[in-house]
């Protein structure tokens, strides 16, 4: 950590079960303590750089990884490349519900200013559209990644391991890698990985194996079988889940799958889960189309008959919506988190919150800004809760 930090005036202490490291600069000092918690104390950018430090330690363990994730369903292997492609699930539809309720009050507030009285039909369409389009994309996302089914598959994952300053081994291992880039041979990918790391030019720090058998998972955790669990290509750690009538999916990226153990990834599923049993996407979708319903009234009825200008009185409503939207979907968060620590370790819930947000909680920490309008609570807060 700190060779990383190329820090120059280094103090250390270490006193019975507890070991401190003060470092000072020009950019403030820090105080690092770890016992049984780790704490952070100072001033200054150093503050902010040790506790950069920390996290990302906590995120990565320190190292850098090379994961070849691979997929075995009724004797065939599947390479990552194989998966469905998709945009990031959550944000996707949480977007175009919260797009679609400032468009087409929008459009209903123009109308109404060029003296357009909406008709009925029109009304009906503008009131159904928030709940019709999010259940349209819903079905078409599942139609795009079911070919990323894990059910009755195994997760594969080979990785090697590197130290932050083994950039030329990293880099050299990346580079040959390609060279099996279309292989479908589990046991070819396996000993072309050993002689990597039998290569003095390639060896990593550490090298394994790790098998998911998502069947066992899944019976392990008690999840439904009308739950279908999907892996699509997104090189972004993520995961996102729709429950609606009919239709009940989590979605997991490729890039989430690599950087979590059995029991993280196990936690981040029935974080999911949760989502699902509490039917947090119909009551979105219900809130939506409510708030929809209160613009068409204050446009078409309320504004009119009371004078009021129009597109101030709108742009509040909208926000206040939004904000109630929002804060209804942070709230969600927070029964998933517990819905989660019924069936998993608090341990193994917290570890993947961090892996997949540490950046996300860094900057929490320096900039110290509350998101108002934000889908989902801090890091912070989450974590405060779980291990409570």
């Amino acid at each position: 950590m700190l060779r990383i930090a190329e820090l120059t005036y280094v103090t250390k202490e270490i006193n019975g079960d507890t070991a401190k490291l003060m470092v000072h600069g020009n950019n403030g000092d820090a105080e690092l303590s770890i016992n049984h918690e780790v704490r952070v104390r100072g001033r200054g950018k150093m503050r902010d750089l040790v506790n950069a430090l920390v996290l990302r330690y906590l995120g990565t363990d320190g190292m850098r990884r090379i994961t070849i994730l691979l997929v075995q369903r009724d004797n065939r292997i599947y390479r990552v490349n194989d998966l469905p492609r998709a945009y990031s699930p959550s944000i996707g539809l949480i977007g175009l519900m919260l797009v679609s309720i400032m468009a087409l009050s929008i459009i209903v507030a123009v109308l109404r200013i060029i003296n357009v009285i909406p008709s009925i039909h029109l009304i009906l369409i503008l009131l159904l559209s928030p709940l019709l389009i999010p259940i349209i994309y819903s079905y078409v996302l599942q139609l795009r990644v079911r070919h990323g089914d894990l059910r009755n598959s195994r997760i594969i994952k080979f990785v090697l391991e590197y130290g932050d300053f083994e950039e030329r081994r990293f880099n050299e291992a990346l580079r040959l890698l390609s060279r099996i880039e279309n292989t479908r041979s589990l046991s070819e990918i396996r000993r072309f990985l050993i002689s990597l790391v039998n290569d003095v030019r390639t060896k990593p720090q550490n090298f394994y194996e790790e098998y998911i058998d998502i069947n066992s998972l899944i019976s392990k955790l008690g999840i439904r079988n009308n739950y279908g669990i999907y892996l699509v290509n997104v090189n972004q750690c993520n995961a996102a889940s729709i429950g609606l009538p009919g239709i009940n999916y989590i979605v997991l990226t490729s890039r989430l799958v690599s950087c979590l153990s059995t029991d993280e990834l196990a936690a981040v599923i029935m974080h999911e889960v949760g989502h699902i049993v509490h039917g947090d996407s119909a009551k979105t979708l219900f809130l939506i189309s409510l708030a929809q319903l209160v613009n068409i009234a204050l446009i078409t009825y309320i504004i009119p008959l009371m004078s009021l200008p129009a597109i101030p009185i709108l742009m509040a409503a909208i926000l206040l919506e939004v904000f109630g939207i929002v804060s209804v979907m942070k709230l969600s968060e927070y029964s998933a988190d517990k819905y989660a620590l019924r069936f998993v370790h608090r341990r193994s819930l917290a570890m993947a919150l961090i892996r997949v947000t540490w950046k996300e909680l860094h900057n929490e920490l320096v900039s110290r800004r509350f998101g108002v309008f934000a889908s989902h609570p801090s890091v912070s807060s989450r974590l405060v809760r779980i291990l409570r």
